[in-house]
Order: structure tokens, then C-alpha cells, then sequence
């Protein structure tokens, strides 16, 4: 499977004062499952259209196993049409007037491929995406579901090198989203092709890919497996995009941060914010070093999980804390308990916004590219 680089990549639409894309740098390994991740008008969506060919670049390179398909400098460009590159529209994209099997046949009817071949391939595809039984059907008959699953059909069938796919389960229903998620997994284990996923579904990301690259205005915040993201966020940026619920961040300044970073000892000099997540931290009646006295404010179930919302109130500025657990909480409201961090959950932000490691921590295993602002919010 083909190997993708992109080096130093911009664009900038006509009119507009900043790149949509700015300086990115990335490479898809063979086979790998990548996910693009970021809010929406992150650039997300416009790196895939580069990679395609239906956008062009600004300035930089876009290579497919060391062979250029756009570079500015050099003026080489490659039609999307001669890139071996398939690519999955979030709207799908079918033909309404042609059945499941005209829409798959189509992409080899463009290749000549022989009418018997044609025949065949079109059966393995339907096995393959499991819509046995809807050949003849048009796609207006077709439930959300079984549209994304011959889309993915058609565009597998001319066996890209690479596919791409942009937000292809948002217009689905969660349960929908939930199972096609799986095919998804299933269908990069059988083919082996190397994906790049555009998504602003952290659990998409999450739970799909093998690599993941977190984009924000424009530019790439870190890349990482899926653990290095959540666990060693690059940036104050990544910490607050991944997680649900979201990090606890808390001013370095407060008495709140200063009692829980006491267990893991450092200098707060060039710490801006602290922040916790809502699984490391454990609630009782005991005290010790780093513990937060806290008073239970809130109980929430949310079906198999709980979500405890505590508040500390003693300095001058009260802290508010969210905290999930997945065993039914033995407190009521009103409680006095101990809040207790666990030290991997514990991450400290400078005035930038980049992560500084706390002792008996490590720094992302793939550094960002640039730092976030220390403010920026989603």
C-alpha cells in the first residue's frame, strides 16, 4: 500500500486573509488508518481535497510513494482522475437514476474492464459490504446505512491504493454510526488500504485509527496513536478537544491547583493552567498529600456511568470539578470528601498553551509543530 507525504502544504483561497491550511507537514504510512480530527473550518476537509487533486496546493508538495502529484515549486500536478486515489463523499454522492450494482459497476466501466469481470467484482463488493439482496435497487430506496455501504462498495471496487473519506457517518443515526464504525475497522483489517478519515468525532477518531492528527484554524496541533493523544496532549488545545466530558482545567494560580500539584512536586513558575481529567481522580473521606477537600454539588447517571460534579471552595475563587466513575457513588449531595488525582491524569499548561511534564511524566511521543494559543477555545 502507497505511502502519502505532505510537506509544507498551504492554501489560501482567493479573498481570503489567512490559509485555510497553513504550513502542514504529515506522513501516512502504508496501510495505516488515519484520521484528520478537528473542529469544523479546521482544514480538515481541504487536505483531503488537496490530497485528491480537487483542490490545489498554495505551496509545498504532495507525494504518493515518493512520486509528486502537486508541487508548486516544480509546477507538477497530477489529475485526480490519474492518482489510483478513491475518495467517499459525506453526501455519498450516488447516482440516483442507476441501481446498487450500475453505481458499483461504474468506476470499472471506466477502467474497460471486461463486462464478465465487471460482473464479478460487483458480487465480491456486495458480499464484501454485506447488501446482499438491493442490486436492483435505487439508491432513493436505500436507508442511510446501506447508502454508505455501496458507496464504500463502488469506490472499493476499482481497488484504490487509497481512500479517503470525509465525514462519511455523520449523516447517520448514532446506532448506524456505531455499526458502521465496525465495518469500517473491518474493511481496513481485510483490504489493508491506507485510509485517511476526516472527522470531528473524537470517538470516531478514537476508536478507528491507528494515527491521529488534531487540527485547529489551519494547523496541525500534534500527531499520535490514539493513547498519545489522550494521555500526553501536545498543547491546551488538544487536552480540551479530547475527552467527554471535557478536561478539568484549573488556574495554576488558584489554591486548588497548588494543593493537587503538592504531590508531584515542581515549579509552578512557567505553569499557566493545571489540568485533570475526569476519570483520574478518586473521591473519599481521606486526606493525604495532593488531596482536595471538595463538597459533592451535583450526582448525574448517565447509563452505566455517573458523573460527580464537586466544588472546592477554599481560597478566594471556588473550583469546579466534574469527576466520572462507572460505579454507582456512595455520597449525596452536600458531602465533604477528599479528592484524590491520580498523577498520569494530571497535566500542567504554560502561557502558551504547550504541555510541560510533571515529574515522572513523559512529553508527547510526536511533538506538535507549533503551539497553541493559551486561550483558544473551541
Amino acid at each position: 500500500m502507497p505511502q502519502i507525504t505532505l510537506s509544507n502544504i498551504t492554501k489560501t483561497y482567493a479573498g481570503s486573509n489567512a490559509p485555510a491550511v497553513r504550513n502542514v507537514n504529515l506522513t501516512v504510512e502504508d496501510g495505516a488508518f488515519m484520521c484528520v480530527l478537528g473542529p469544523s473550518g479546521c482544514g480538515k476537509s481541504t487536505i483531503l481535497r488537496m490530497i485528491s487533486g480537487l483542490e490545489t496546493l498554495t505551496e509545498g508538495e504532495i507525494a504518493v510513494d515518493g512520486r509528486a502529484l502537486d508541487n508548486v515549486a516544480t509546477g507538477q500536478f497530477v489529475p485526480p482522475e490519474k492518482r489510483g486515489i478513491g475518495l467517499v463523499f459525506q453526501s455519498y454522492a450516488l447516482w440516483p437514476h442507476m441501481t446498487v450494482a450500475a453505481n458499483i459497476e461504474f468506476g470499472l466501466k471506466l477502467q474497460n474492464m471486461p463486462t464478465k469481470a465487471r460482473k464479478a467484482r460487483v458480487a465480491e463488493m456486495v458480499k464484501t459490504l454485506r447488501i446482499e439482496g438491493l442490486e436492483d435497487r435505487y439508491p432513493a430506496q436505500l436507508s442511510g446505512g446501506q447508502q454508505q455501504r455501496v458507496a464504500l462498495a463502488r469506490t472499493l471496487a476499482v481497488t484504490p491504493g487509497i481512500l479517503l473519506l470525509d465525514e462519511p457517518l455523520s449523516n447517520l443515526d448514532a446506532t448506524l454510526r456505531l455499526s458502521m464504525r465496525a465495518e469500517l475497522s473491518r474493511l481496513h483489517r481485510e483490504f489493508g488500504t491506507t485510509i485517511v478519515f476526516v472527522t470531528h468525532d473524537q470517538w470516531e477518531a478514537m476508536t478507528l485509527a491507528t494515527q491521529i492528527a488534531v487540527m485547529s484554524k489551519g494547523e496541525l496541533q500534534q500527531i499520535g496513536t490514539p493513547d498519545d493523544i489522550y494521555a500526553r496532549p501536545a498543547n491546551r488545545f488538544v487536552a480540551e478537544f479530547i475527552g467527554n466530558p471535557p478536561i478539568n482545567l484549573i488556574p495554576a494560580s488558584s489554591s486548588a491547583a497548588q494543593v493537587l500539584i503538592s504531590a508531584a512536586p515542581t515549579s509552578l513558575a512557567d505553569v499557566a493552567m493545571i489540568g485533570l481529567r475526569p476519570e483520574g481522580m478518586v473521591l473519599n473521606t481521606t486526606d493525604g498529600p495532593g488531596a482536595l477537600p471538595v463538597v459533592i454539588s451535583e450526582i448525574l447517571p448517565t447509563g452505566g456511568a455517573w458523573m460527580v460534579e464537586v466544588t472546592y471552595a477554599n481560597g478566594q475563587t471556588p473550583a469546579h470539578l466534574t469527576h466520572t466513575t462507572q460505579s454507582p457513588p456512595p455520597w449525596r449531595v452536600g458531602d465533604a470528601v477528599f479528592l484524590h488525582p491520580q498523577p498520569h491524569a494530571l497535566h500542567a499548561f504554560d502561557h502558551t498553551g504547550t504541555r510541560q511534564a510533571l515529574p515522572g511524566q513523559t512529553t508527547p511521543t510526536q511533538t506538535p509543530l507549533l503551539r497553541a494559543s493559551a486561550g483558544e477555545a473551541l
